[in-house]
């Protein structure tokens, strides 16, 4: 899901035109406008993904409107407001006070956190139909990493309950056909990472040189504007040390293959916070570089092929029981 299809319901013009213009900043559709002036009439609610409302000034006159008078308009838009809340299924953020002044801080910071949250409203809306993995495993690689990363994958069992995150150095238009491969490999569907996906049980979601993806703690990618930090796109070190701080000790990556250092950082973060970091056998790598940076760094508490590695992991999570 790229983008919602978002209502907007305020009680002025110019709040129309902000909220407007930040919904649209943060990649959505407007596909809904209502605005409850004096003269206007109180909409009939259509299906939307989610609701931007801000109706300030008429929930303050309806706090000191005489309830005797239930017809009034204060006390209807109460009402809307409320029928709005009570629809669980669908997010509405109520907006706080918008300060009006362009460029000044305060409206630079209200411009800034309204975004945040329209980023995040894919992810929530995401949410209501699946349900995030407790336990997330970084795949690193580079230079052959998609051979070594689909044996990998080959020799996995179905139904570890685990969320795989791959990330690849390659060219963005290459995604798709990468995932194609990844899911034909084995029991893991891969799917290339998209605003709100939902890091789920079972699946592999493909991270490429697009935007920067951030994770959050309840699971889901938000994109950001910001370009990749450091040498490498995408970044392993800023994926991985992501899912370590959202997740600590319920995390572990496997650096595979490849050029560079990427992901030796980031291997210490999770390490520290209880976590488990894998690398490929030098050995058994097209280009050794990244593997051994990762052992360099001390953290890497295993090693092996990508079979062996697979087995591993399976050993891992579903420990043969003995009678």
């Amino acid at each position: 899901m790229s983008g919602l299809r978002i209502g907007i319901l305020v009680d002025t013009a110019l709040k129309h035109h902000y909220l407007a213009y930040v919904v649209v900043q943060a990649g959505h559709e407007i596909g809904y406008t209502g605005v409850l002036d004096d003269e206007s009439d109180l909409p009939a609610l259509v299906p939307m993904d989610a609701w931007v409302v801000d109706l300030a000034d008429h929930v303050e006159l309806a706090d000191v409107v005489d309830m005797v008078r239930s017809e009034s308009k204060q006390v209807a838009v109460m009402a809307l407001l409320e029928k709005l809340l009570e629809q669980t299924d669908i997010p509405v953020i109520v907006n706080e006070d918008i300060e009006f002044t362009k460029d000044s801080a305060e409206h630079n910071s209200w411009v800034r956190r309204m975004l945040q949250r329209l980023e995040r409203l894919s992810g929530d809306v995401n949410l209501q139909q699946a349900t995030s993995a407790n336990e997330i495993w970084v795949l690193a690689a580079s230079t052959g990493g998609p051979a070594a990363v689909k044996e990998f994958i080959q020799y996995l069992p179905a139904a570890l309950n685990v969320a795989f995150i791959y990330v690849q150095h390659i060219d963005r238009g290459q995604a798709e056909a990468l995932a194609n491969i990844m899911s034909k490999a084995g029991h893991y569907h891969c799917r290339v990472a998209k605003q709100g996906t939902v890091l789920t049980n079972n699946t592999v979601t493909l991270i490429t040189s697009g935007p920067s993806v951030n994770i959050h703690d309840n699971g889901t990618l938000v994109f950001s504007k910001h370009p990749w930090g450091g040498h490498y796109a995408p970044s392993i070190d800023q994926v991985a040390a992501n899912v370590a701080r959202a997740y600590c000790k319920r995390c572990g990556m496997i650096v595979f293959t490849g050029l560079g250092d990427d992901g030796a950082a980031s291997g210490k973060l999770i390490k520290q916070r209880g976590g488990l970091v894998w690398a490929q056998t030098p050995e058994s790598c097209t280009s050794t570089s990244m593997p051994e940076a990762a052992i360099a760094s001390g953290v890497v508490s295993r090693l092996g092929t990508p079979q062996e590695l697979a087995i591993a992991l399976t050993e891992l999570k579903l420990p043969v029981k003995t009678t």
